[in-house]
């Protein structure tokens, strides 16, 4: 239980929602979340290693940029629940 703890607390930020978002749709580096969500790149990097700590994420080396995409499909399937979820009680 603790890993879905610390699971669903990175969650509970709603910029990480956004980034989690965005990468479901595509996958990114920094440069590319920052474009896709508005936020400056320290903001931006620092949800990345919070993402990547609890394992939502995962990087994969280009050169000098890391592409990271969503680490499990289920992780897709929860954002998308989530969003239907609170699009319903509205």
């Amino acid at each position: 239980m603790k890993n879905a703890a610390r699971m669903f607390c990175a969650l509970s930020e709603p910029a990480r929602l956004d980034i989690l978002a965005h990468l479901c749709k595509k996958k990114g580096c920094v440069s590319d979340i920052q474009l896709a969500t508005g936020r400056n790149q320290p903001n931006v990097s620092q949800h990345m290693r919070v993402l990547r700590e609890c394992g939502l994420v995962r990087g994969r080396r280009e050169g000098k940029k890391i592409y990271y995409s969503v680490a499990d499909k289920r992780v897709k399937e929860l954002i998308c629940a989530a969003e239907k979820i609170g699009k319903g009680r509205r």
